[in-house]
């Protein structure tokens, strides 16, 4: 099950929750006003990526989520 928290004045989604990952909090990178802190760890889903989408070839790759 996946839990979803959305910006209550516009509606835009800002994190997700999921029960089979305990204690992992998805925040959309796109709702972050500063991105220059962030870093990312790895990229998931990427059977699914589109073509002309950039991964850093140096971060791990999972083409499903990846399991614990």
């Amino acid at each position: 099950m996946i839990s979803r928290g959305f910006c209550p004045k516009c509606g835009a989604p800002l994190f997700g929750i999921s029960t089979s990952l305990p204690g992992v909090i998805g925040i959309k990178a796109g709702s972050l006003d500063d991105l220059s802190w962030y870093q990312p760890a790895m990229d998931f889903y990427t059977a699914s990526a589109q073509p002309w989408d950039y991964m850093n070839p140096n971060l791990p790759k999972f083409s499903k989520l990846p399991q614990q």
